[in-house]
Formats: C-alpha cells, structure tokens, sequence
C-alpha cells in the first residue's frame, strides 16, 4: 500500500552538488539536443539486428539518439511512445526524451 511518500533518488556530483534525478534528465535532454540520430529505424522495423546495433552504441556512448521513420510507423500499430518504450524495456537503457520521430535513450 502506498502511504503517500514518494521515493526520490539524489546523485552527489563530482562537484559534491546534489542533484535529483530530474535535474539529471534536464541535463541529458539538453546534451541530446546537440546530438545526430545514431540509428534509424526504417520499414524492417525493430529486429534484433537493431536491437543489437542499439545496445552496442549505448556501450559506446552513453547517450544516443534513434529516429523513427514514418515508413515504421505506417506498417504497424503502435504509436511513437510505445515504440520508444519498447526500446528502453529492450535495452536496457532509460528513456530520456521522446519528440517527434526521435527517441533518446541513456545507457543505465
């Protein structure tokens, strides 16, 4: 049962600041702004090639950018957010911004 608190998780930075979790995510959006998608998803959709291709730019950086193009989205049901949290669930990773055709995912 849920009494009403909720759990908030704080980081220490390397600037001995603390900082929520949200204030990380603003950070990591930002960050992403600047960033070029790294995979694009097409009419194969999501295989595993992809999913394999996701999970080893995550190893490599920790913040990537994925589009989505309409193509994907004309053959299935699913709608933007889902697929973007199909891919997180998938690998392993946290979803930190979804807008438009463009996911971002951060490694965990």
């Amino acid at each position: 049962m849920s009494d009403g608190n909720t759990l908030i998780t704080i980081n220490i930075n390397k600037n001995n600041r603390c900082e929520t979790m949200d204030e990380k995510t603003r950070k990591l959006r930002s960050q992403s702004k600047l960033l070029m998608a790294r995979i694009i998803i097409g009419k194969n959709g999501i295989t595993e090639q992809t999913i394999k291709n996701i999970k080893g730019a995550l190893k490599r950086e920790s913040l990537i950018k994925i589009k989505i193009l309409k193509t994907f989205l004309d053959e299935g049901e699913q709608d933007k957010k889902e697929i973007a949290a199909i891919l997180a669930e998938k690998t392993n990773s946290a979803l930190i911004d979804q807008v438009g055709f463009m996911i971002v995912l951060a490694r965990k």
